[in-house]
């Protein structure tokens, strides 16, 4: 791999002339480019799904943890159960846990599992997904509610947790049906927000999002703590590389949260947490970071029926569209192996499902 994609080649950027040709399509034809999208992106990664289950070369670790969401929502059910008989086989230990020596990685470890659990419970695959959520739990740090990112060489959490991760651990509380661990979550991303140290007055945004807890210090991560690095930080203002996941992923759960907790006040902390990406410089677009924004998006405008998030959703879904390669696949932002694109598909298909669904056009 030549170590660059096309979020990098001007050729490739999403400009404003691209992005309003689509916008001025008929309501209908831009739905039809997200099926249209979705399809080809499943088709892409079916042909590359072996009959054992592994999707692409299994010596690239754990990165198809999202594979079994994915096919489910796209309707490719056998798909799905064949990706999580692959992972039972290769990953699970004699103690139950996906700790294989073929996992491969160490970072965003409770994420890669979490999103698994997901999946294979709407597989109907227990004994990965609420049989493993226990599991989960050794990463939570009780003080905060907070996940811990990445596994450490001698097995034990890492001092960080990233917002982003410990909203994803949500979803798969939620799916495995521990409303207990998705209200911490819940409190630990109102706890976080109230804790930045910039607001802008004009917005009542924070102006530099301090995205990483710390358990040993017991508040987000500062420039000059010990373990402190750069993506801890997130200007939703700046023209640059970095964790825009943070506003969408956030909003997306704790729309779930308040679906099953209606009176725990989530819908209004969810806003608040959109308002990152509804706020951020439009050269959010160059990055691909930026497709969490259409999960938040929809997820309230499910939630709330208003057209301001149904309107930011959909220009989210032609981004999709428009950074698709021709053979259906997507490239991540730095490829360094063909591994890349199989998992930066399975989470821009899985966001177009999620689209058309929160807009109600799931064909």
């Amino acid at each position: 791999m030549s170590g660059t994609s096309w979020w990098e080649e001007p050729e490739r950027q999403l400009d404003a002339v691209r992005l309003r040709r689509m916008e001025r399509m008929p309501y209908a034809a831009r739905i039809a480019r997200y099926r249209d999208a979705s399809r080809r992106g499943t088709a892409w990664l079916l042909a590359r799904l072996a009959p054992d289950g592994a999707l692409g070369d299994p010596a690239h670790g754990f990165e198809t943890y999202r594979g079994p969401w994915t096919f489910m929502l796209a309707g490719e059910e056998e798909a799905a159960r064949r990706v999580c008989d692959q992972l039972r086989r290769t990953l699970r230990g004699p103690a139950g846990r996906l700790d294989a020596p073929a996992r491969g990685v160490e970072t965003e470890w409770a994420y890669r599992d979490a999103t698994l659990v997901v999946g294979a419970e709407m597989a109907g695959v227990h004994d990965l997904g609420r049989d493993l959520f226990p599991d989960l739990l050794r990463w939570e740090d009780p003080a905060s509610g907070s996940f811990a990112d990445d596994r450490l060489p001698d097995g034990s959490p890492s001092d960080h947790a990233d917002v982003s991760y410990t909203a994803g651990v949500g979803f798969a509380a939620l799916a495995a049906g521990r409303i207990d661990v998705a209200r911490r979550i819940g409190g630990f991303l109102a706890r976080l927000w109230a804790e930045q140290p910039e607001i802008d007055r004009a917005t009542g945004l924070p102006l530099r999002l301090r995205i990483a807890w710390s358990r040993s210090l017991g508040r987000p991560m500062e420039p000059g703590d010990p373990g402190y690095e750069d993506w801890m930080l997130l200007d939703h203002r700046a023209d640059r590389n970095q964790r825009w996941t943070a506003g969408g992923i956030s909003a997306a759960f704790l729309c779930g949260l308040h679906a099953a907790d209606p009176t725990g006040g989530w819908l209004a902390l969810a806003r608040r947490w959109q308002a990152l990406p509804t706020a951020a410089t439009p050269a959010m677009l160059r990055y691909p970071g930026a497709c969490k924004t259409s999960w938040g998006a929809g997820a309230l405008f499910a939630a709330t029926g208003e057209e301001a998030y149904r309107a930011q959703a959909m220009r989210l879904g032609d981004w999709y569209a428009v950074h698709q390669g021709g053979d259906g696949s997507w490239r991540p932002w730095l490829e360094r192996h063909d591994g890349d694109r199989v998992w930066i598909t399975l989470e821009f298909v899985m966001h177009l499902e999620n689209l058309l669904r929160a807009l109600g056009e799931r064909a």
